[in-house]
């Protein structure tokens, strides 16, 4: 099977050999080694889908192997594989297009006789084993899909605003051990080494992984719940209660978080990535790498994201601020900011900070940051806007004080780092015709509309002698 995966065999024998090695042998080394293997070929249109076939395979297993019995049959609710039961395959044959074509049989008796017709009934072999398995299929239950929650995030995602939402629980099972086991999920903490090279954490008030994990599991019990109630009789799931529906939900979306943390274990291993080596980690690492291994390093983790978001599975914590500073590191600033416009790379507070704390101060590298400020959200920017030490950070936080003062907001000052007024040097110190300098005649029109302790004298002229003295 290894030899056939490497081979250029299509992408279907490759999916399956992956899915044979994680469903039925559960050798996730041999299928870890061969994702290693493809990812020296990572703009292939085989490795996206490798890489999902691997998240739902495994997912599927490890919910398989820790259900109850009695909750057992729900698994066949549950995605299985990427590959769909039937498709097509074109072959060429000198002047000849032949073309095959795989679909499942409609009716498993008409093909296979039943055990029952059978000369030794009821023996298990093959033939018996196919039959139930085409029995399976025949049913109507519907495997939960990946769309149904892409659906959902579509919306959800475009409207999400971290500033404005507030940390919260995902609802878990009632019974202690699923809700014990999907916390430790949720908080990041594992019993195994930390081989990612980032910090599991993220900056944000209201976590996007929690958000997606809570659709998941909203989705996947209500296809659950519906699937059982309306095939109750066919399925003779009589005994499946709704407890076991939530358990069954609660498993199958800590896996998919422990998946898709492990896939970026492997996939960071591909970029040789190796925890003994490289002692930094986050962003301290993306500096240290070499401009290569940099670039390499970002092509597989964008491949690795595409697939996770394909399938609607969370990211680990840390992984959006990693990516996006791995991508401002390794592209082109105009490209980089095509993929911040697309949502692909997110600029969290975190990324933000360490690119506005770089010591390059020229104009040019100075109009990229207030760039990227620009396509934040208004109270994001104005909070790392407060925090920027630059002359232009002055500059506009003065425009903005004064801004809100003429429009009528109300509201304390930021005050200053220094309240005394200094001496004005430069343009604004020389008076006009009415003897009054125009900084003393803006003043004036701020103190016609807001009190004195609503103004910021200090910031006002810090402001000013910033700009004055850029300009001359």
């Amino acid at each position: 099977m290894i030899e056939t995966f490497k081979s250029d065999t299509i992408l279907e024998n490759k999916i399956a050999i992956l899915h044979y090695l994680l469903v039925h042998m559960e050798d996730v080394e041999t299928a870890s080694e061969l994702i290693c293997w493809h990812s020296a070929t990572p703009f292939t249109i085989d490795y996206p889908e490798l890489l999902k076939e691997f998240l739902l395979a495994t997912s599927y297993a490890s919910v398989q192997k820790n259900l109850p019995l009695n909750a057992a049959k729900l698994a066949t609710l549950l995605p299985i594989t990427t590959l769909r039961l039937g498709f097509d395959m074109e072959l060429k044959n000198n002047d000849y297009l032949i073309n095959l074509r795989q679909e499942v049989l409609w009716n498993a008796s008409m093909m296979v006789i039943s055990p029952q017709l059978r000369i030794t009934p009821y023996k298990s072999d093959l033939w018996v084993k196919l039959w139930d398995h085409l029995a399976k299929l025949s049913k109507p239950g519907l495997r939960f899909r990946s769309s149904q929650v892409l659906d959902k995030l579509r919306i959800s995602l475009d409207c999400y605003q971290p500033e404005a939402l507030s940390r919260c629980s995902t609802p878990l099972s009632p019974s202690g051990g699923a809700a014990s086991t999907f916390a430790d999920f949720l908080s990041g903490t594992r019993n195994q080494t930390d081989f990612l090279p980032f910090y599991e954490m993220d900056s944000c008030t209201a976590s996007r992984q929690e958000h997606i994990i809570s659709v998941n599991l909203r989705e996947l019990s209500m296809h659950l719940l519906k699937q059982t109630s309306d095939t109750t009789r066919k399925f003779q799931m009589a005994d499946q209660s709704a407890m076991h529906v939530h358990a069954v939900a609660t498993r199958y979306v800590g896996a998919q978080l422990e998946q898709s943390r492990q896939l970026c274990q492997i996939v960071c291993k591909a970029a040789t990535y190796d925890p003994a080596e490289d002692v930094d980690k986050g962003f301290i690492l993306i500096n240290n790498l070499e401009e290569d291994r940099r670039y390499i390093f970002f092509k597989l983790l964008e491949k690795y994201y595409m697939a996770v978001e394909s399938l609607a599975f969370p990211l680990p914590q840390g992984f959006t601020s990693f990516f996006t500073y791995l991508g401002y590191r390794t592209m082109e600033f105009e490209m980089f900011e095509q993929y911040v416009v697309n949502h692909v790379c997110e600029l969290q507070v975190d990324v933000m900070k360490i690119i506005l704390a770089e010591e390059d101060e020229s104009k040019e590298n100075t109009a990229k940051k207030l760039k990227l400020l620009s396509l934040l959200p208004r109270q994001r920017a104005k909070r790392l806007l407060n925090q920027w030490n630059h002359p232009i950070g002055v500059v506009l936080r003065a425009r903005e004080h004064a801004y809100n003062i003429l429009s009528g907001v109300t509201g304390l000052p930021t005050r200053s780092r220094n309240q005394n007024l200094p001496s004005i040097k430069g343009l604004g110190s020389f008076s006009s015709s009415n003897n009054m300098s125009p900084l003393d005649t803006f003043l004036d029109l701020l103190t016609a509309k807001a009190s004195l302790t609503d103004i910021d004298f200090g910031l006002l002229i810090e402001a000013t002698e910033t700009y004055i003295e850029d300009v001359l």
